[in-house]
């Protein structure tokens, strides 16, 4: 039950407390003057997108605070399982949503922080809101088979039958996109061993253009590339007053003076590192200058990979390492044209899918039928508390057979109304006049609260296109809902606010 509402910094509101009571409660007030606020912030405070402008101007952050008392069990198990405790010793329950300016919130459950998924779990075991005209959804057929799932709690069945509907088309698409890539690549079968023979004799190799390229410079460079180091070695090393010969006289006369002075040990370790690193210098130079030759051949063999390495990537485009993995996919895909096992497997899991939806639409429908039936015994009571004594309501559904399995299940079904005594059944969107309309979705809401006993029923302006007997035939059947549970209801009539035990004006 809904205990209190606060308020503060929404809307044209600065601080207000709302207190209810068990039972018929009723809110009224003109036009303007925040009533829709209040249901406003009641949807914010359960996890509701808050308007971007809804925080009062001048205010930098708007709250909104309700007490539950009494909350259901299905509350209580949902709070243990988000590791909230219980507020009090009755169960109590405390949101709070905080909303700065732009439109970000925080959400707190008992004092602790909450989420905006655990807020929308909660809702539909503490409010349930029925707006205003929601009556004129009846005149669309497609409401009512919404309606009678909603009535018959049929939501768990009605959430396999969209989960095996969905695994289903998932099943066909997948089927017919491996299809689709099967006869595209059969198309293309030929084009696709023509480049991949053409790549494979290629022989790739990550890396080859770049050591290509290095050999090539030696390769036509080799004479250049012999004189240089060739005099480098000579004067590094073999010639007649080279680099290491100096360097050796260097060494002896420090060694000399080391015998005077030990100081100079760390510089001849020095010149002894530096002599033995001309040394092994040299000797490099020298073999890589015997090593180099003037071959014509294998510059013709080098320019000649590079002209193919450069018209496989013009014709492909990318590097050589992009071409190997082109090579790679381009056996992958040529593996997988005529590949009948996989199609073969797939199909056969499109047949499971659509035993399961079939399965599933079934005993949906066997449940939806069974709903039907007591709901048309139910309404022919409810209806005549609802000055409509002597009304027939019915629920037709359409042939099954031959029907495609949908998200919903296979049923076509419609509510049929006679309002006079020796009528036949007609189809509800068409012959229920307004008044009739409203005093319909009445009852038919009413069978639908007895799926959520513990949730307080919110009626907002149920009075729409009505007045006189019928008002006072709606307030007493809303007196009569708060005999069993709390029911909130924005109205404009007197007829139906003279029925509530508790009265709440907005100025």
């Amino acid at each position: 039950m809904l205990r209190t509402l606060r308020v503060r910094d929404l809307a044209i509101i600065d601080e207000l407390e709302v207190v209810l009571e068990p039972g018929l409660n009723v809110i009224t007030g003109e036009t303007g003057a925040g009533k829709s606020i209040l249901l406003q912030a009641l949807d914010v405070a359960l996890g509701g997108r808050p308007d971007a402008d809804l925080v009062r101007s001048g205010a930098d952050e708007g709250a909104v605070e309700a007490l539950f008392t009494v909350v259901p069990a299905t509350v209580r198990e949902l709070l243990a399982a988000a590791g909230i405790p219980e507020q009090g010793q009755g169960g109590e329950l405390i949101v709070r949503r905080v909303i700065a300016q732009g439109g970000r919130t925080r959400a707190y459950v008992n004092g602790a922080l909450g989420s905006l998924p655990l807020l929308h779990e909660l809702a539909p075991h503490l409010l349930r809101v029925y707006g205003q005209d929601e009556h004129q959804a009846l005149r669309r057929v497609e409401s009512h088979r919404e309606l009678l799932d909603a009535i018959g709690g049929l939501g768990s069945t009605l959430e396999e039958m969209r989960l095996r509907h969905a695994r289903l088309v998932a099943a066909r698409q997948e089927l017919a996109h491996a299809e689709a890539e099967r006869d595209a690549a059969a198309e293309r079968s030929e084009l696709l061993a023509a480049q991949l023979q053409e790549l494979e004799r290629a022989a790739l190799m990550a890396g080859e253009e770049e050591a290509l390229g290095a050999e090539r410079v030696r390769l036509v460079h080799a004479e250049r590339l012999a004189a240089l180091t060739t005099a480098a070695e000579a004067a590094a090393y073999s010639d007649e007053g080279a680099g290491s010969e100096s360097l050796g006289r260097a060494l002896g006369s420090l060694r000399e003076a080391e015998r005077l002075d030990p100081a100079l040990a760390p510089v001849r370790t020095l010149l002894e590192t530096a002599l033995a690193e001309v040394e092994e210098a040299g000797q490099a130079l020298g073999h890589y200058a015997r090593g180099l030759t003037l071959d014509a051949d294998r510059l013709d063999a080098v320019e000649e990979r590079f002209a193919l390495l450069a018209r496989l990537r013009r014709k492909y485009g990318g590097t050589v390492e992009d071409l190997i993995a082109r090579r790679q996919a381009l056996a992958g895909e040529l593996a997988g044209v005529g590949n009948e096992e996989r199609l073969t497997g797939l199909a056969a899991a499109i047949v499971e899918a659509e035993r399961a939806a079939t399965e599933w639409a079934r005993r949906l429908s066997v449940e939806r039928r069974r709903v039907a039936h007591q709901l048309t015994r139910a309404m022919t009571a409810e209806l005549a508390g609802l000055a409509l004594k002597g009304a027939r309501f019915a629920v037709r559904f359409g042939e099954t057979e031959g029907r495609p399995i949908g998200p919903d299940g296979w049923d076509e079904l419609e509510f049929f109304l006679s309002a006079n005594p020796g009528e036949e059944p007609r189809s509800l969107a068409r012959v229920a006049s307004g008044g009739e309309l409203s005093r319909i979705m009445l009852a038919l809401k009413t069978q639908a609260a007895t799926e959520t006993r513990g949730a307080t029923l919110i009626f907002d302006e149920v009075d729409a296109g009505i007045g006189g007997a019928v008002a006072e035939v709606v307030g007493r059947k809303l007196q009569q809902l708060g005999r069993s549970r709390q029911v909130l209801c924005v109205t404009h009539l007197p007829l139906i606010a003279a029925f509530a035990e508790h009265h709440v004006v907005v100025t």
